[in-house]
């Protein structure tokens, strides 16, 4: 059967602590298509480690601009100087939104300058990538252990910043959970996450059941993970319906977008 999948969490470029394959436009494209996927959001990997990583933002969007699969997400650190400038630079860029890495950049979700971030990206068009971690903490380099993002005081953020969307990536089930049981009812509208961390059998429609599948984006992580475990999580682990399907893997990202 054709269809629709939307891999909300992709990458481009050189990881420092490991080789990655296939992290080229062209080879990306390549790969994701193997397992049925049809469009990748993507962000830079380089920007990551960058002290100024807005400095990654335009030669991303120049590498996706012959792709009409793929769309580029900026990467912003509201603690660098003139941020709003690169939030602006992203959204001229024809971005759909902006990555923040608060543990690789040395600030906290809880801090102002995300709340201040939040009111600048939303009026743009951009919604908030959230990256909670960019590996599994056992994979980490000895000398450079970097702790997963603190997700509490997040739905506070939600409430006082309901024009902007929020997507959470890289998030693991217990991460996604202790957010379900803090809010004690539905999710704010506008916050998403994305399923590329979260693990065991059936875990994906586990997590669905708790926040609901329209608050669920599909995700890969690759090149650092391979699509192939993303697929068999959803089609092989999960028994969704024709529907929850349809927003899992391309509804619900179609809907973040639309709404910007």
């Amino acid at each position: 059967m054709n269809r629709t999948i939307i891999d909300c969490n992709a990458n481009l470029g050189s990881w420092p602590f490991r080789r990655t394959s296939y992290n080229t436009p062209e080879d990306l494209l390549e790969r994701i298509g193997r397992v049925g996927i049809t469009q990748a959001w993507v962000t830079s990997l380089d920007a990551v480690v960058l002290k100024n990583v807005a400095a990654a933002n335009a030669p991303l969007a120049e590498a996706v601009a012959e792709h009409d699969a793929l769309r580029a997400v900026g990467t912003v650190n509201p603690s660098w100087p003139q941020w709003e400038r690169d939030v602006a630079e992203c959204a001229e860029l024809g971005m759909i939104g902006v990555r923040v890495n608060p543990n690789y950049q040395a600030w906290l979700p809880t801090d102002p300058i995300f709340g201040e971030l939040l009111s600048a990206a939303g009026p743009l068009g951009l919604f908030v990538e959230l990256t909670v971690r960019m590996t599994d903490e056992r994979h980490h380099h000895p000398l450079m252990m970097v702790p997963p993002v603190a997700l509490g005081g997040l739905l506070d953020l939600c409430a006082r910043h309901q024009e902007t969307t929020i997507m959470v990536a890289n998030a693991n089930n217990a991460q996604v959970l202790g957010v379900a049981r803090d809010a004690a009812g539905p999710l704010p509208e506008r916050l998403y996450f994305e399923m590329s961390h979260i693990e065991s059998v059936g875990g994906v429609q586990a997590v669905a059941d708790q926040i609901g599948v329209e608050h669920l984006l599909f995700g890969t992580h690759a090149p650092y993970y391979y699509p192939e475990a993303a697929t068999l999580k959803v089609f092989d682990e999960c028994d969704f319906s024709e529907a929850e399907l349809e927003a899992l893997t391309h509804g619900n990202a179609e809907g973040l977008l639309a709404a910007r």
